[in-house]
């Protein structure tokens, strides 16, 4: 059975809001298909280029991810910055300029959609058309930002010629939610911090990692053997996020969520306490130990 653009565009989201879910990252995922009207818009603003083959329009399909911290976009930009990727379009914030910051991936379509996806592919603009998709990471803020830029001012910038103090307050506006977003971000690290001191060692996590979670609590093995090795509580404390949400994200090996494994698999990146690898469920232990073999030519598409 032969894929519409649409469907190709609802299997890739249901693909890689799998991938995502195996990290308890908190994101939305999204997708759209360019409309007819869309294609001959951009035809008539970059077709001489799409003509002359020095480009091909590379967004038919398009995938948005929206993540709640800023961090997060750095995680999946790193995920899928690699592999089939075709383009990068990642801006470098300018510290005297009120400007959104663009991360926008362009990658390969997956081969088995190949076929499909130029079969369905309006026949006077196939030529010009790459057989790719692109994956736009997003804050939550930003997200709103952006959805109303791109239909204010971005589609008609005739509107804002001649207003050049209003332009530059709605780039502030950006400024501001980028402001708010760190300082989340700051106030649950802040806590983290404040939990291992006070022993909450469940909190600390929670605050650390930021990910829904399976579980309510460390079981009562695991309470007590972070009491009495706070060595091993400040580690976990330490332990790099990224480093562990990207173990989570690459392989196809699924470990359940709960607050205890997410310290089995800590430790196991990181920590490195013995006594602590003892207590490992042997379920646990066999998951870890798939979870963190690196298979070679993995797809992570």
């Amino acid at each position: 059975m032969a894929y519409t653009i649409s469907e190709i565009a609802n299997r890739l989201q249901q693909e890689l809001t799998a991938q995502i879910e195996k990290s308890g990252l908190m994101f939305r995922l999204f997708w759209r298909v360019k409309t007819m009207d869309s294609i001959r818009h951009k035809m008539r603003i970059k077709g001489e280029s799409y003509r002359s083959g020095t480009t091909k329009m590379q967004d038919i399909i398009g995938l948005r991810i929206v993540v709640y911290f800023p961090d997060d976009v750095e995680v999946l930009s790193t995920f899928f910055g690699c592999g089939d990727v075709v383009k990068q379009s990642i801006d470098t914030p300018d510290s005297s300029t009120f400007m959104p910051q663009r991360l926008n991936i362009t990658r390969s379509l997956p081969s088995d959609y190949i076929a499909d996806f130029r079969a369905a592919l309006p026949e006077e603009f196939a030529a010009y058309i790459d057989a790719t998709y692109e994956i736009q990471i997003r804050t939550i803020f930003s997200e709103g930002w952006h959805e109303v830029e791109h239909d204010l001012r971005y589609k008609c910038k005739e509107d804002w010629a001649d207003y050049l103090p209003f332009s530059r307050t709605l780039n502030g506006v950006i400024a501001t939610l980028e402001t708010a977003e760190w300082s989340m971000t700051s106030l649950f690290q802040a806590m983290a911090h404040e939990n291992l001191n006070r022993g909450n060692f469940t909190a600390m996590l929670r605050n650390k990692m930021r990910i829904r979670l399976k579980s309510e609590d460390l079981t009562a093995v695991m309470k007590k053997h972070l009491s009495e090795h706070p060595a091993t509580a400040k580690a976990l404390l330490d332990c790099d996020r990224m480093v562990v949400l990207l173990t989570l994200i690459i392989h196809h090996q699924k470990l359940e969520l709960t607050f205890d494994n997410l310290v089995f698999l800590m430790n196991r990146i990181e920590v490195n306490d013995e006594e602590l690898g003892k207590l490992e469920p042997k379920d646990t232990a066999a998951t870890l130990n798939s979870l963190l073999i690196i298979e070679e030519g993995a797809d992570n598409r």
